[in-house]
């Protein structure tokens, strides 16, 4: 039986193709037709209609019908069991039922299947629906014809067979005796008129004997026969419950982690990796974070290996890992995290982040920065150095960026790996514009104690933030910068630092006191013990911040000086004082 599109042309040929010499067949074009409509059915059922993995596949799809509508107007083909044969040539085979286009058509009876040009303008996506429902049928239901013919598909066109007529010479019955006359002559000849006598004879002493009530009676069944003890029950139930708990997905991760070890297979690995292609945005997609985890984890391992992979394949598994750690994937995942849609385990998120490559740094600093939940950041943040490490290059290459949150990020990171050939880069970002900026690169230049940023620290001394003014003089401070000695001096002889607040104003006091000045002591003692020409004393907190400067002093007179002032009735004065005395501060 033929289905034939109302406005189908027909020809004489039966395939509307003029090709003498099979050699010039596209053969090649065909055969690739046929993998990128299974990659685009894989995908259809992987991910949602509007997803672009999705529609990349349909769009490469539709582009490849199109390219051989310039030899041809259709596109005849054969269905076998196992294949697919086009003009006497095979052009896609498959001895895998499970996921075989030729068995799914096959099976229901189609043997000869016509795509017709502007399929791919018309009705592309609704024949990739009516396969991939025809995939997940059941027996019970609906087959593939009547999808088919639901479906009314105007530039698909096939031709069947009647599976429940095939082969079949059905005789009927012979009318008389209740239809079924021909039975008693079948089983007299089979056994003979004597044996037939005796048997009948014992069923009517039994009372089973066969009447038109019916052939089988409910007693002749013993129900007991068919029940459990409550042994076998439990340990059913136990099977059951075994069943059901199993991780079904980690085990053909497995087996196909199994697989692409073979490298005498290539094929199989080639699948294999186009596989994972597919399975990683959906995993990250839907939260499945150890799945995907895992497949990464499977991808360094191989790509660590010598003879794991040949070049075709290394290529394309770090392509997918350079996609996984792209800026795009990881703005998703990191939204993902933020609005709730994913609730990481701790353990399978720091799994998954570990494997990413350079390209995530920039997404996951701004990530760890910006991150509200202590777990995720603490995990984003001991992830991106790990990374950090691995690619220090691409580390110093996001200290040119535009964010100034990655940025900042970037610098910090730094300073704690001790990247001293970026001491130059560091100097340069403690006059950029962003204060967060200024902020970690006055922190890098402390922990990475550089000459060349000590300048720049003592400008930073000025700085309109009053946390970068903080941070620079405990800086130099901490480093003991001698030069810094002259504009510390004016920096706490300044009408500024008594409108400062406390915290400032002890900063810059303590680290003056750090840096050691031979000149310190007596302008300190002059703070703490002088009287101005009118015999006023400097307020208790500029006296209290100078004594705890001399307090970080080693000079003698440094001590003398707050033992004068021991006796300081200004309770502020005198607490400072003690400490100082102390060594507390």
């Amino acid at each position: 039986m033929t289905q034939t599109p109302p406005d189908a042309e027909t020809s004489d040929t039966g395939n509307g193709l003029d090709w003498v010499d099979t050699s010039d067949l596209p053969k090649e074009e065909v055969e690739g037709l046929f993998v990128v409509l299974g990659k685009a059915l894989r995908a259809h059922q992987l991910y949602d209609e509007n997803n672009p993995v999705y529609q990349r596949f349909v769009s490469q799809l539709g582009e490849t019908l199109g390219a051989l509508w310039s030899g041809m107007d259709r596109l005849p083909v054969t269905v076998e069991e196992k294949r697919f044969v086009w003009m006497g040539e095979t052009v896609y085979e498959s001895d895998s039922r499970a996921d075989s286009l030729a068995f799914l058509l096959f099976k229901d009876g189609i043997r000869e299947f016509t795509l017709h040009e502007g399929l791919e303008v018309h009705e592309l996506v609704k024949f990739l629906q009516v396969l991939n429902r025809a995939r997940d049928l059941r027996p019970e239901g609906d087959d593939l014809l009547t999808i088919l013919w639901e479906a009314d598909l105007k530039y698909f066109t096939y031709s069947y067979i009647d599976l429940l007529v095939q082969g079949m010479d059905l005789e009927l019955p012979t009318p008389g005796d209740g239809g079924f006359g021909g039975f008693e002559q079948i089983i007299q000849e089979e056994i003979g008129p004597e044996a037939m006598e005796e048997a009948g004879d014992s069923a009517a002493d039994a009372g089973g004997g066969l009447d038109n009530a019916g052939l089988v009676s409910a007693a002749d069944f013993n129900p007991t026969l068919y029940s459990l003890d409550p042994l076998e029950m439990e340990r059913l139930q136990e099977e059951i419950r075994i069943e059901m708990e199993r991780d079904l997905r980690g085990e053909v991760l497995a087996a196909l982690f199994d697989r692409i070890e073979e490298p005498r297979f290539p094929d199989r690995q080639t699948e294999i990796l186009e596989i994972f292609e597919l399975l990683l945005p959906s995993f990250l997609s839907r939260g499945l974070l150890a799945a995907a985890g895992s497949i990464l984890e499977e991808l360094v391992r191989l790509l660590a290996a010598e003879d794991a992979l040949k070049p075709d394949h290394r290529i394309a598994a770090e392509k997918i890992l350079d996609e996984v750690s792209g800026a795009e994937t990881l703005r998703e995942l990191i939204q993902a995290l933020e609005d709730g849609s994913i609730s990481p385990d701790p353990t399978e998120l720091a799994s998954l982040l570990r494997h990413l490559r350079a390209d995530s740094l920039g997404p996951l600093l701004r990530a760890a920065e910006e991150a509200e939940d202590p777990r995720v950041k603490t995990i984003i943040q001991d992830s991106v150095r790990g990374i950090a490490k691995k690619y220090s290059e691409a580390l110093v290459d996001c200290l040119e960026d535009e964010d100034p949150v990655v940025v900042a990020g970037a610098v910090s990171l730094v300073g704690s790996l001790q990247l001293k050939d970026s001491a130059a880069q560091v100097a340069r970002l403690l006059s950029h514009e962003d204060p967060g900026v200024r902020l970690a690169a006055i922190t890098a230049s402390t922990e990475l104690k550089m000459p060349a940023a000590m300048g720049a620290l003592l400008d930073a001394l000025s700085d309109p933030e009053r946390e970068i003014r903080i941070a620079a003089a405990k800086a130099l401070g901490e480093l003991r910068y001698g030069p810094s000695a002259p504009k510390f001096r004016e920096a706490i002889k300044s009408k500024d630092i008594r409108h400062a607040d406390l915290s400032e104003q002890i900063a810059f006091f303590e680290s003056y006191g750090l840096i050691q000045d031979p000149d310190g002591v007596k302008l300190l003692d002059g703070f703490l013990n002088g009287r101005g020409f009118l015999g006023r004393k400097e307020s208790g907190e500029i006296r209290a911040c100078a004594a705890l400067a001399l307090g970080k002093m080693k000079a003698p007179e440094a001590t003398a000086a707050l033992e004068r002032a021991a006796e300081e009735q200004d309770p502020v004065v005198k607490s400072a004082v003690s400490r100082a005395l102390r060594g507390e501060g």
